[in-house]
């Protein structure tokens, strides 16, 4: 079978990037791809086709692609802590929800680099008030010690340091954000209030996506419907193909897996694993107790900021029923880049979170490209997983 006309819906992370950042993104990868895996695929001009929907069209000489882009940054801006008070307000609700409460031991449990990875902005942040600190007092002392005599030394001195201590802390905010540290505490804080239902619009927006999802399934036209979420996106996708799902009693629309979910570093637990997050975990037993779906989960060890090969399913205390759940699958990186690439690409854990999305240098069984564009069934490339 080939598939001629594809409907393709991507649903983003934590990333106030909109829709121009990924269509530029899958344009430019898509072209390094081509000489990888021979799939040269044009890349349309992106159109808005609703508030917070934009697509493009994808053209190979076997297939169409309808790639839309279900965009939720207008409300990511919303919890994008900027200024120094908003991000300590991030720390202190990351250390109320997880660590005063104890429940970081659960996520351990779950993933050790989790653990690494949420304490990262903490330890960060501490050493940023720490060192700004001891700096300015230090290089304050040495210059008014040299300038001023003693008695003039004391009101000064307090405006020099206080002055300088605030320069400091904007440099470590810079760097902060060069190295993103405050995206993780951002997402921490982000998932701790969305567990309690506090996120305002985002129960409208995963509405608003459902409804294009079931028009999708139930457009005979497409041969093939492939909803894919990259990290915090897999939550999201969750309530949306739910309510998608629900409202689709109709087996015949999802003969021969013509419905595929592709989650792509999903870090679901951050949800899931939440005391109070009643609706969400029974949203995600829906979907492990659906075989009208196929869903690829694809995670990678090197990847830091994901739940590597962990069953979102099982992992918070719910159960599968037979034929339905994740896949549980590795991209194996390690086999896509050659190995002075990809000891470059280890080091870059910002970059890997995103590998999933880019470009490889030798072919393999996952191939982004391939999944969105290529004239072979989703349901086809799990034969060539090792």
């Amino acid at each position: 079978m080939t598939v001629k006309q594809r409907q393709v819906f991507y649903i983003h992370g934590f990333d106030p990037r909109g829709a121009g950042h990924y269509h530029r993104l899958y344009r430019t990868q898509a072209a390094q791809q081509a000489s990888v895996n021979g799939l040269n695929i044009t890349v349309s001009r992106r159109q808005r086709r609703s508030a917070h929907c934009h697509h493009w069209q994808l053209s190979t000489p076997q297939t169409q692609t309808d790639y839309c882009y279900l965009g939720w940054d207008d409300i990511i801006r919303r919890h994008w802590a900027k200024g120094w008070l908003a991000i300590f307000g991030d720390l202190l609700c990351f250390l109320w929800i997880y660590v005063i409460s104890g429940r970081f031991i659960t996520f351990a449990r779950a993933s050790r680099k989790q653990l690494l990875a949420g304490f990262y902005p903490a330890l960060y942040l501490l050493l940023s008030l720490t060192l700004s600190a001891w700096a300015a007092i230090t290089l304050c002392e040495l210059l008014l010690w040299q300038m001023l005599p003693a008695p003039a030394q004391t009101p000064l001195q307090a405006a020099l340091i206080l002055a300088a201590f605030c320069l400091l802390m904007q440099g470590c905010k810079r760097l902060g954000n060069t190295l993103a540290v405050f995206w993780l505490l951002r997402i921490y804080a982000f998932t701790a209030k969305w567990s309690t239902g506090s996120i305002e619009g985002l129960s409208e927006r995963t509405e608003r996506f459902a409804n294009d999802i079931v028009k999708a399934i139930q457009n005979p036209d497409n041969d093939e419907v492939v909803i894919i979420a990259h990290s915090v996106g897999t939550m999201v996708v969750v309530p949306a193909l739910a309510k998608a799902l629900a409202e689709l009693p109709d087996d015949s629309a999802f003969a021969n897996q013509r419905v595929v979910l592709i989650t792509l570093g999903h870090c679901i637990p951050l949800v899931s694993f939440q005391p109070g997050a009643h609706d969400f975990r029974a949203q995600l037993q829906q979907l492990g107790q659906d075989p009208r779906l196929l869903w690829l989960d694809y995670t990678a060890p090197t990847d830091g900021a994901c739940f590597p090969l962990l069953d979102p399913i099982t992992s918070c205390g719910l159960t599968r029923a037979p034929q339905a759940g994740p896949h549980l699958l590795s991209p194996r990186f390690f086999t896509l880049y050659h190995s002075s690439r990809y000891k470059k690409l280890r080091r870059a854990w910002y970059t890997m979170h995103f590998l999933y999305l880019m470009a490889a240098d030798k072919p393999g069984p996952y191939d982004f490209f391939a999944f969105t564009a290529g004239p072979r069934p989703i349901a086809r490339h799990i034969e060539d997983q090792p």
